[in-house]
């Protein structure tokens, strides 16, 4: 605001009367002094507002020579809109451009001068002006007389009202006005081609606005207002300290061209909101929005309605129903949209877009409160000078949800990014390390030279202009309404929440725009994990519970009753809300990061692999189908986007000094994730916060009250050992489990020392196995070449020599290493010429192969009679390979397996093999959903081989055609193999005297697989093996839900079948019958199943045994049999438990328990204590014997009785529970919906009526 001359009257200011008083000089010096203070803090000031006036002056003229001659179009072409312009006149009448603000393309007024562009320096150029007003405005202050002489002339146009238009649409305090040239002579033009110029749509001005907290309020509606608070100073926020220190002091200063700033339309969804935050946030957007500016709310209700879409009862549990009411009775803006269904926040989003009339869209949360009147004033200002722009408020933390209170304010302004997990989140400065400010104390001189390098320099933005940044968060930003729909809105595919934010960043940077955060524009966010003081949080409960109806129809959970998979994400099982976002973010990471490599590194850190699992890969191939997705993708065509790699290098590296979070270089200063945030190390994870802060690469130890790293939880989670001691670390405690186990084998603490030291790489040498006598005889002994496949394998080397001393130099003809693509090379562990010291040969593949195809590899390069497979971490026996040479050699079809027992590999000693001989593992069976149970019979058949441990002849496998060449990475081999042997005249036996000690992956670091699997690729193999083998019986097999993806698509397994057409191989029903003491005798293959209702009056509803967790799976675990509402009869649906009987009693036939039907679970009679309130399941034990089974009784009425010997115990019903009980005073039993399954409905008659006859 200008300011009135400070000359007194008669005379220059200054003059002395020469008539003075004694001691005037002394006063006159005094006040001297104290005007040049004042000068000096004016003139401060001056200096202050003519840099922040000569901002908007600097862009105009940016703007200015990137259009002069048709040069440098803004953003892909796109001309930036000028952001003063309203009502422009051309040719004398008044002409106005439809769109945002009634704006004017700025190259509709910018022409080329017709002279030099020089004399544009020379003074023509207006926007100069624009500064030189900004200078003038302070003349008068600092003395100069003809800037006092100019004020005088113009003190007529000085406007009383500093809020009121002007004639020409500018407030009076305008500064920066530029006046229009009064001359255009000598051919010269403006470049405004003799229109008035434009206002300028905001400056700075000297003084704060002290009306910076207004409300746009009558008196009368004031008081309707039931929430509104005083945010100033003496207010009601902050004990009273109000909200001027969460701003930076500049952002009072800025004054606005309302006239020239578009319409708005608020925007806000809302769900399951407690504590009339709806009222809150809707009130303060209402009271601090200029009405004029303020076209509508609209509040999107997006809790769905009960009932509707199966949708449960207490579905708008925190709702305030009368809320809606009372907010549509605050203004006839405000609007309320009610969801029939649960949307999520995108799709809710799209409903109010579709609704909303404003120039401009202005999307929030339903759990804000706006911070000053001029909110809406910052975000419009960058949009107004460049229309592709999605400007986004600094939010201010609420973080005592009882008092909404904002506690310390906000901390530096940040850089929005995304992590390795794509979740948002900040960055302080730019070149900051993620999720945390730099700290170059943190850093070791290695890595402070690292930096060096890379020429680190702190940089942070600027307190009070907008910055750009790659990301910001899913709501509160502004965006014009037609650029919204020009980047196509959201993709509707996007439901409930998550990956919304990152799209829309995705296509405004790619598509030719930019994103902004803007300091001036704050508002209040209450973000649903904190808590509250008065411990009412729950309230606010995040992520929210999901009504299964949505993750039904997302494929999320159960979709059409079938489960879709296990799912898997950063090593834990996903709940419904991780598999929603999830489902988003791959969405996302289709359309916007494409076939680029950081798209599958995202998979490798979320899944472990490169690749995606059947059910995640579920989630694409509905994308690819999906016509709201196919929408998208041509309007990225349409808008001319950048791809992947420019968005890395322009915008991330840019503004971050980083590239995005998968690439390459960011591995020197990769932490630890843990979970949604990341940490130097697990032991820094939780913040306070305990185990809620501990998932990701780390687990919390609920002894210790500690959160270690995943792989070394097992090891270090011991309250009572070396873990436990104060500063004993993760790898000291590792050193000291070791130390003691090698103490007690060794004797001394010395050598245990050095042995830790080393590293148990070699075994200590020793005498080689010799042929006995006997064994000389008969001619030339069969040779064997061991194949061992190894990927990152640690023990290969102790494997090795294993073999090598317990295989005679007659029988071993080579041990083939098959070095997987490991980095670094074996051979750099063990060198050729020492390792060929053991018989060792190397294959190495510079390509990972996966198991299967380095088995293939291994045995292409053998030359021995005998190919024995092994694993890389195993340790045969004595006289180990006895059995495999006498088999062969009576049959060259014949295959022979181990008995497997385990493996320590501290000490490389074996153990679990019972004393008396026997014991281990040999032989399997294969379910219908292609898995394979281990099982024990008084054979010596094996149906089906465990897969790595087996001895074949070299003839007899190139006979069947070898492992499947299009099978991948691991799994299902052992079916294709076993079905071929069994049904193309080959037979598997197993060898009880063979024993060979095997290293199981319990999930700890040191048996951790190092090799990786691509995603899908077991399901596949297997969905493989059975389609080729079994025949008809495939149909059964894509009932199981592991098995979904593969129903109607045609699945070639050709490679498979012409492999061994030559052979003349029996069908799958021949196998059924081969083992069908197994498919028949244990009931694998039953005539009935059905449902075991109880006969109770207590309960009006029919009660049923069920399973407790277990559905449609073979690959189970012990679970827990209760007593659930009965459901419906359909056999197609995993739904509820059928059940039949099972396992062979001690004569061999049929049956003696009842299997849960499609499950490997039984009934665990064992051992019933009478009195027992549960009754549990195991996995079942073909050879049970009698432990459970209905008993006949009266008419359909059964006892169910357990345990086996001569007084078994009953299941009965009390209180609608189970007990174990008498069975004289048990109740009954009855079968319900039963019917004959589709595997027994296959057989032919023939094998019906034989199988019945021998029941």
């Amino acid at each position: 605001m200008r300011r009135a001359s400070p000359r007194g009257p008669g005379g220059p200011r200054g003059s002395i009367h020469p008539h003075r008083p004694p001691g005037l000089p002394r006063l006159l010096l005094a006040g001297g002094l104290c005007v040049l203070c004042l000068v000096a803090y004016l003139y401060t000031r001056a200096l202050t507002a003519v840099n922040l006036g000569s901002d908007y002056a600097d862009r105009q003229r940016q703007y200015m020579a990137m259009d002069r001659g048709g040069q440098g179009k803004m953003h892909q072409g796109h001309s930036p809109k000028h952001g003063g312009l309203k009502g422009a006149k051309e040719g004398g009448a008044g002409k106005q451009q439809q769109g945002l603000g009634a704006q004017v393309e700025v190259e509709d007024f910018y022409r080329e001068p017709t002279k030099d562009s020089e004399d544009e320096e020379e003074g023509n150029d207006p926007l100069s002006k624009v500064e030189s007003f900004a200078k003038d405005m302070f003349a008068g202050i600092l003395g100069d007389e003809d800037s006092q002489e100019e004020e005088e002339e113009s003190e007529d146009n000085v406007v009383e009202d500093e809020y009121a238009p002007n004639k020409d649409g500018a407030s009076g305090d305008n500064v920066n006005e530029i006046s229009k040239d009064s001359a255009d002579e000598g051919g010269y033009r403006t470049p405004w081609h003799g229109h008035e110029p434009p206002t300028p749509v905001w400056w700075m001005d000297s003084d704060p606005d002290h009306s910076f907290e207004r409300i746009f309020l009558s008196s009368e509606e004031k008081k309707q207002y039931k929430h509104l608070r005083n945010l100033g100073e003496g207010g009601d926020v902050n004990k009273g300290k109000g909200l001027k220190h969460f701003f930076n002091p500049m952002c009072r200063h800025y004054r606005f061209n309302e006239t020239a700033l578009p319409t708005v339309t608020v925007i806000m969804t809302t769900q399951n909101e407690p504590d009339a935050w709806v009222s809150i946030s809707v009130e303060s957007i209402l009271a601090r929005t200029p009405p004029h500016l303020l076209k509508e709310v609209i509040v999107v209700d997006d809790n769905g309605v009960p009932g509707h879409h199966g949708l449960p009862a207490n579905i708008r549990k925190n709702v305030d129903e009368a809320e809606w009411d009372y907010i549509k009775s605050l203004s006839p803006k405000v609007k309320v949209i009610q969801h029939d269904d649960r949307e999520g926040c995108a799709r809710s989003r799209l409903t109010g877009a579709r609704a909303a009339t404003g120039e401009v869209l202005m999307f929030v949360d339903s759990h804000i409160e706006m911070l000053s009147s001029t909110w809406y004033h910052h975000l419009a200002i960058p949009i107004v000078e460049n229309p592709h722009t999605i400007a986004m408020q600094t939010i201010d933390v609420i973080d005592d949800l009882g008092t909404k209170d904002y506690g310390a304010g906000v901390g530096p302004l940040q850089y929005g990014i995304v992590n390795t997990e794509f979740w948002f989140g900040y960055q302080a400065d730019r070149f900051g390390d993620y999720m945390e400010p730099i700290d170059p104390t943190k850093f070791t001189e290695e890595e402070r030279a690292e930096r060096k390098k890379m020429k680190y320099k702190r940089e942070v933005p600027d307190g009070r202009l907008p910055y750009e940044t790659p990301f910001g968060p899913g709501s509160l930003f502004a965006i014009r309404a037609d650029e919204f729909w020009r980047l196509g809105g959201y993709d509707e595919g996007l439901y409930v929440w998550g990956g919304e934010n990152t799209e829309m960043a995705f296509k405004m940077w790619m598509c030719g725009g930019r994103m902004l955060m803007v300091p001036c524009s704050r508002v209040g966010h209450m973000y649903r994990q904190h808590k509250e003081k008065d411990g009412r949080g729950a309230l606010t409960r995040w992520p929210p519970t999901l009504p299964h109806e949505m993750t039904d129809r997302l494929g999320c959970a159960y979709k059409n009753g079938t489960y879709t998979g296990r799912f898997i994400v950063l090593k834990h099982p996903a709940d419904n809300f991780t598999r929603i976002t999830t489902r988003n973010n791959l969405r996302i990471m289709e359309a916007w990061v494409g076939d680029h490599p950081a798209k599958k590194s995202y998979y490798k850190r979320l899944f472990g692999q490169e690749t995606l699992k059947p059910e995640f890969q579920h989630f694409i191939d509905e994308w690819k189908a999906d016509p709201a997705a196919q929408k998208q993708m041509q309007l990225k065509k349409q808008n001319k986007c950048h791809d992947f790699n420019w968005w890395d290098k322009y915008v991330m590296m840019r503004l971050t000094g980083r590239h995005h979070p998968w690439h390459e270089d960011n591995k020197k200063y990769a932490k630890v994730s843990c979970g949604n945030h990341k940490a130097k190390s697990c032991e820094l994870c939780p913040q306070g916060n305990g185990k809620d802060w501990c998932h990701g690469d780390c687990s919390w130890c609920d002894k210790l009250s500690k959160c270690f790293p995943m792989e070394q939880k097992a090891k270090l989670c011991n309250p009572g050992g070396a873990g436990a001691k104060k500063g004993l670390g993760a790898g000291d405690f590792a050193k000291d489990v070791v130390r003691k186990r090698l103490v007690g084998a060794k004797g001394s603490a010395k050598e245990a020392g050095e042995e830790v030291a080393k590293g148990p790489k070699h075994l200590a040498k020793r005498e080689r196995a010799q042929l006995t006598e006997k064994q000389r005889e008969g001619g030339d002994p069969l040779t064997l070449s061991v194949v061992l496949p190894c990927g990152f394998e640690p023990y290969f080397i102790q494997t090795a020599e294993s073999i090598f001393y317990e295989t005679p130099a007659e029988i071993l003809k080579e041990i083939v290493i098959v070095d997987d693509a490991s980095e670094p090379p074996m051979k750099d562990s063990w060198p050729e010429e020492e390792a060929a010291k053991f018989g060792v040969k190397y294959v190495r593949l510079d390509s990972p192969h996966g198991l299967i195809g380095a088995k293939q590899k291994g045995a292409e390069a053998a030359t021995g009679d005998i190919i024995l497979f092994f694993d890389c971490h195993v340790k045969p026996a004595e006289n180990y390979w006895v059995p495999y040479v006498q088999a062969v050699k009576e049959n060259y079809k014949r295959v022979v397996i181990p008995t497997i027992t385990s493996l320590n590999v501290d000490t490389w000693t074996e153990f679990n093999r019972p004393s008396g001989g026997g014991g281990g593992m040999s032989k399997c069976y294969l379910t219908f959903d292609a898995e394979f149970k281990w099982t024990t019979d008084n054979t010596p058949y094996v149906p089906i081989m465990s897969g790595g441990l087996l001895a074949i002849s070299r003839k007899w496998f190139f006979e069947i055609g070898g492992y499947d060449s299009n099978m991948k990475g691991w799994g299902g081999e052992n079916l294709d193999q076993s079905l071929r042997i069994w049904t193309c005249g080959g037979e598997i036996v197993s060898a009880p005297e063979s024993y060979v000690a095997h290293m199981w992956r319990d999930g700890t670091a040191k048996t951790k697989a190092k090799y990786k699997l691509g995603a899908g690729d077991a399901i596949k193999n297997r969905a493989r093996a059975v389609k080729a083998h079994l025949g008809r019986w495939y149909e059964k097999t894509l009932t199981f839900p592991s098995f979904t993806e593969w129903r109607g698509k045609d699945l070639d397994t050709s490679s498979i079948t012409d492999a061994f057409s030559q052979l003349k191989c029996h069908d799958f029903e021949w196998y059924l019958n081969r083992f069908k003491n197994i498919y028949r005798n244990a009931g694998v293959v039953p005539k009935e199943v059905f449902q075991i209702e109880a006969v109770s009056s207590e309960s009006s509803d029919p009660l049923c045994l069920e399973l407790m967790k277990m559905r449609w799976t073979n690959y189970g675990s012990a679970d827990e049999i209760d007593l659930k509402k009965c459901t419906g009869s359909s056999p197609t649906e995993p739904k509820a438990i059928w059940w039949h009987k099972s396992n062979r009693l001690k004569d061999g036939s049929c049956c003696g328990s009842l299997r849960a039907w499609n499950t490997d679970q039984c009934v665990d009679g064992r051992n019933p204590q009478l009195g027992a309130k549960t009754l549990k399941s195991y996995t079942c034990d073909l050879d049970s014997g009698l432990e459970a089974y209905l008993q006949s009784g009266d008419g359909e009425e059964l006892l169910l009785k357990v345990g086996r010997g001569d007084k078994p115990k009953c299941i009965s019903v009390e209180e609608s529970s189970l007990k174990v009980v008498e069975c004289d005073n048990a109740s009954k039993w009855r079968k319900r919906h039963a019917f004959t399954p589709i595997e027994y409905e296959l057989l032919s008659s023939d094998t019906k009526s034989d199988w019945e006859k021998d029941s």
